[in-house]
């Protein structure tokens, strides 16, 4: 008599049971899950923020190369260009900082060669002082510029 009256007690507690255990298991799927899309969405939002200011910092140099060009191919040399050759170096050791904030090492260094061969070539002039000198400017920047793009390219991936 005693087992008739304890079968279906015992069957309530081991069914109780059972269901906690599903929903516990269940639950922490699903925490697992919700974390995991979290860190990718983070992970996502730190990429386009990345890359954001990359674009940013070839833009920089995309103007000193400009001003570079106006320097030494339409022989500009006047206090409006040096203000304007100025504020875009300025412009541009700003934005590569914000590339040694966010980015990994390897992109921060490229970063900082090609603002240095800009640098250069608006303060120094091309090498080759041939003719035509927009060509030679871009000459000039054109192997750390590669180097960059690819490091990002790498880097991005």
């Amino acid at each position: 008599m005693t087992w008739t009256t304890l079968a279906p007690l015992v069957g309530v507690v081991l069914g109780g049971l059972m269901s906690w255990l599903a929903q516990h298991t269940s639950g922490r799927a699903s925490a697992r899950v919700e974390e995991s899309r979290g860190t990718r969405e983070c992970a996502e939002a730190r990429r386009c923020e990345r890359l954001t200011h990359l674009i940013a910092f070839l833009s920089a140099v995309q103007e000193a190369e400009r001003v570079a060009v106006d320097r030494y191919q339409h022989r500009m040399a006047d206090a409006q260009w040096e203000a304007r050759a100025r504020q875009t170096v300025d412009r541009m050791w700003v934005t590569q900082k914000t590339i040694h904030m966010l980015c990994a090492p390897e992109v921060n260094d490229a970063a900082r060669r090609l603002a240095y061969a800009v640098q250069d070539v608006i303060r120094k002039g091309p090498d080759d002082p041939g003719e035509p000198q927009d060509e030679k400017v871009w000459e000039a920047i054109r192997p750390s510029r590669r180097e960059f793009l690819d490091v990002v390219r790498d880097h991005l991936r």
